[in-house]
């Protein structure tokens, strides 16, 4: 109970610290980049994955996250302008992970498809050279390239 409520309190205090960043009437370049900065500062309590809505600073609970490959290996700080900019002029969703093997945070423009739509977003994920997918409501990351091990679900 006490840490639910521990992780309740911090994601209001981001959002918080989210809304104050991105109220200002800013000109749409540094608006851009108020809101990379928001985006950040949200990955940096969420390291274990998030996908993001950055048009409403939302976290979707459902659908399939397949990353964009214009976006791909976008890692740090210093990339995430880059992929803000990309999801503001696509679908509007950013997702990211924190890596332990190399210590970095990788960030990605992201398509979210309907949960009934498996297929259209196993062709997407495939078109844009993704190796998996990410099915938000049953945390489940869905393998396109059977030949990796360690993934609970294989799509071909």
């Amino acid at each position: 109970m006490m840490r639910s409520l521990h992780v309740v309190s911090r994601t209001l205090s981001v959002l918080l610290l989210l809304s104050l960043l991105l109220s200002c009437g800013t000109p749409r370049r540094l608006q851009s980049a108020r809101l990379a900065e928001a985006v950040w500062i949200f990955s940096q309590t969420h390291p274990d994955g998030f996908t993001l809505d950055i048009r409403t600073l939302t976290v979707p609970t459902e659908g399939i996250c397949v990353a964009y490959g214009a976006t791909q290996n976008s890692h740090g700080r210093q990339a995430l302008d880059a992929v803000v900019s990309h999801a503001t002029a696509h679908d509007g969703f950013v997702g990211g992970w924190f890596n332990l093997a190399d210590s970095l945070f990788y960030f990605d423009s992201v398509r979210l498809f309907p949960e009934d739509s498996l297929e259209a977003a196993v062709n997407f994920g495939k078109a844009n050279f993704q190796k998996s997918i990410f099915n938000l409501s049953t945390r489940e990351e869905i393998l396109l390239n059977p030949g990796r091990p360690g993934k609970r679900l294989v799509v071909f």
